[in-house]
């Protein structure tokens, strides 16, 4: 088998396009494998708009494309891109079968870098790969897309919103989840009002209709956003038990460190090193402590108090 027939058994493609060369070039540092293609004669071309069969109007100035590597060599295409034009849509350029449109990227390539995103970081692919961050948050914005382009349109009936931290500096973004399924519907950037708004503007009144809970913490901006947006959305916000249990047991402390401080500016310490005890699950508390603590509660208390509840 012959290089040019090798190379075109790699790369996957069939008629109109063919391999026309393969150079191998060791001198140059971004050299390696240069792969040349180009078509028949006489080829017929698609319109990328609308898949209406046109002739060949020119050629875009040849481009190149990074592949996978052979062996330790970097692997490079290069094709000049056919242009058609349209009756409807005028002059376009038609969609190549190894590559994205407006990609440097080969398919392969690109699904390679995907895989490897899925083990590790944008910059540790970035350096096993020889790219740029950008280059490889391009790929994945646009593995990103595909993916979105795909899904069918859901109606979910429980949703969860949570706010989530990344990186240094406090920096979060909003999450949209179905409950039902797991799927994360929604991102955006921040946590306020308008980064949950996006996602209640783009569903349609038969989506929100079927909508029947949506859980979340009790942050203003996002309980806002969703009595704006939802239909009874007052009936339909459920605050997740987690920050209901956090803000009970703020509560709590609060009231035993008043009762601490005031008991003991009469000589009683009785609420010392006691915080844990107020806070722990009863699930949890063996039986022994459990009734030392029962004692502690039916306890009198000669200070007056003003709970903060």
């Amino acid at each position: 088998m012959q290089d040019h027939q090798l190379y075109q058994q790699i790369l996957g493609i069939g008629v109109p396009w063919g391999v026309e060369r393969v150079e191998l070039d060791l001198e140059d540092e971004d050299g390696g494998v240069q792969v040349y293609l180009s078509h028949e004669e006489g080829a017929t071309w698609s319109c990328p708009e609308c898949e209406r069969t046109c002739p060949l109007h020119d050629h875009e100035k040849q481009r190149t494309w990074r592949h996978l590597d052979t062996c330790q060599y970097r692997t490079t295409v290069h094709a000049e891109v056919p242009r058609t034009k349209c009756p409807e849509h005028g002059v376009r350029l038609v969609r190549v079968p190894w590559a994205e449109p407006l990609s440097h990227f080969t398919a392969l390539f690109e699904r390679l870098v995907i895989d490897w995103l899925s083990s590790a970081s944008q910059e540790a692919v970035a350096r096993r790969m020889r790219l740029t961050w950008d280059q490889v948050h391009g790929i994945m914005e646009r593995a990103v897309r595909r993916g979105l382009e795909r899904r069918k349109p859901q109606e979910p009936q429980y949703l969860g919103v949570d706010e989530k931290s990344f990186k240094k500096g406090h920096k979060y973004v909003t999450i949209v989840t179905d409950l039902d399924t797991g799927h994360v519907l929604y991102v955006a950037a921040d946590r306020k009002q308008s980064s949950l708004d996006g996602f209640w503007k783009q569903l349609s009144e038969a989506q929100l209709g079927k909508i029947e809970g949506v859980a979340m913490d009790m942050c203003d901006a996002y309980v806002r956003s969703t009595l704006e947006h939802l239909p009874d959305a007052e009936k339909k916000i459920v605050y997740d038990k987690f920050h209901v249990a956090k803000h009970l047991g703020e509560a709590v402390d609060k009231v035993r460190r008043q009762e601490n401080k005031e008991l003991r500016a009469e000589g009683d310490d009785r609420l010392v090193g006691t915080k844990y005890e107020w806070l722990r699950n009863p699930d949890n508390t063996p039986d022994d402590q459990w009734r030392a603590f029962g004692r502690l509660r039916r306890s009198n208390c000669s200070a007056t108090i003003t709970s903060p509840l």
